[in-house]
């Protein structure tokens, strides 16, 4: 008898991704390649999902981590244990791949997208993360800055900007990052890139789009943002 997919929904999951018993299948693509070769190098440090192989349908085989996953699209109404659990975690995975062939002469390895929506919780603290597929050699930064905005910044946040910007300081206190000059502006650069990103695939990204409008507050309180580091 054939084994009952059930289709895994909530936030922006990739289209086509399933549950199979205890594995994930989902589609491969151009990124696979990098990606597979990523997972099996973070195959010890048990901070992503394991690479089980492929399927009869071409879908890549991973392990399923137990845990709560997110739908809520960037809340960013998260507790300071949170944020420095997230941190951590973020720390890992770039340290597992410092200096490895796979960076290529970068830092490390970014995942690109470590948002609250490519994480698994366990007990209400982020353990492990998921989604590898915008993975790729970078700096440090560039990934805490993605964070930043993602869990923490921007126009719709649910808290004053000061208590905000306290856990920004908690993210980069407890991830340990050395250099924070002009951080408020790295910020703006990675989120202004993940428009262009938008822009080049055919996606609206116009002045009135939530992107502009999300870009405009970064820069706004950029300076803020770099006291606040």
């Amino acid at each position: 008898m054939a084994s009952v997919e059930i289709p895994l929904t909530g936030g922006r999951i990739t289209v086509g991704v399933v549950r199979v018993g205890d594995t994930v299948r989902r589609p491969v693509g151009p990124h696979s390649p990098f990606v597979h070769r990523l997972l099996r190098y973070l195959d010890d440090v048990d901070v992503a999902p394991k690479l089980l192989g492929i399927d009869e349908r071409g879908r890549e085989i991973l392990g399923f981590q137990h845990g709560e996953t997110r739908s809520e699209f960037r809340p960013r109404d998260w507790s300071r244990d949170q944020i420095a659990a997230a941190a951590r975690l973020l720390r890992r995975l770039h340290d597992a791949t410092a200096g490895s062939p796979l960076a290529r002469g970068e830092e490390t390895v970014c995942h690109n997208d470590f948002s609250p929506l490519n994480v698994t919780f366990a007990d209400g603290l982020p353990v492990a993360a998921f989604d590898f597929d915008q993975a790729a050699p970078g700096p440090r930064a560039r990934d805490l800055a993605y964070a930043a905005w993602l869990w923490l910044l921007g126009a719709e946040i649910v808290h004053d900007l000061d208590h905000q910007l306290g856990l920004v300081r908690v993210l980069l206190d407890e991830y340990g990052l050395a250099d924070r000059r002009d951080f408020g502006k790295r910020v703006v650069a990675r989120v202004e890139a993940e428009r262009d990103l938008h822009a080049r695939a055919g996606r609206v990204t116009g002045p009135d789009s939530w992107l502009a409008r999300e870009i405009e507050w970064l820069r706004g309180h950029a300076d803020e943002i770099d006291r606040a580091g």
